[in-house]
């Protein structure tokens, strides 16, 4: 069983318990979907485990979720943005960009690997649009508390993963193949497992400034 408990999937876990405790009466559907999405993050992540030990591939199983990662997240800044009248067009015009180039390329590997060139369109696409909520906090005139604002602390995981996830794919030859001696794990795994914390953290926090504002 000890396996199963990494520093990503406890890092997971708490945020998910976290999220149960503070969302779990919030009656915005938005912030309410994060609970399935941590849940089926942390189904996913188990069962990834799962199938390494039986040695078997689970790069299918991250390559689907792909596809509810990048719903979840574009549907929350895309709730972000409305207030700034924000199109609804252009979050289908991007769902289905992606939709059309994660099709393409599970088409052209022959399903045998995991989407990596669709993963990284869509951190970049994500790291853009954090540094555009940015932008257009600067600009409105309505003022916020950014320390205890939660939508900020949201974008600021969003921005720190998948601008880490980014230099990563960059890089990703590179830092497969180096490894950290004193652990014999990759670069790679060491970063993300970093990202991952980071990302969580920031989340958790998010979640608890929302309950605290809630009551």
């Amino acid at each position: 069983m000890q396996v199963f408990f990494t520093v990503n999937t406890i890092t997971e876990l708490l945020c998910l318990m976290i999220c149960l405790f503070c969302l779990f009466r919030d009656k915005d559907i938005y912030w309410r979907s994060f609970m399935i999405y941590l849940f089926l993050v942390c189904a996913v992540e188990f069962t990834g485990i799962y199938l390494r030990l039986l040695h078997k591939s689970n790069y299918e199983l991250y390559t689907y979720f792909l596809v509810i990662e990048c719903t979840m997240i574009s549907c929350f800044f895309y709730r972000l943005y409305r207030k700034y009248h924000f199109k609804p067009s252009r979050l289908f015009s991007w769902l289905g960009l992606f939709m059309s180039i994660y099709g393409l390329e599970l088409y052209t590997n022959h399903f045998s690997n995991f989407a990596y060139k669709t993963a990284a369109i869509m951190s970049v696409v994500f790291v853009i649009a954090s540094l555009y909520y940015y932008m257009l906090i600067l600009r409105d005139e309505h003022f916020r508390k950014l320390e205890t604002y939660p939508p900020f602390w949201i974008v600021n995981g969003v921005l720190f993963f998948y601008f880490g996830s980014t230099a990563c794919n960059v890089f990703f030859d590179y830092l497969m193949q180096d490894k950290i001696t004193s652990l014999g794990l990759s670069v790679r795994y060491v970063t993300f497992n970093i990202l991952n914390v980071i990302l969580y953290s920031c989340w958790s926090y998010a979640f608890i400034c929302r309950y605290r504002q809630r009551n």
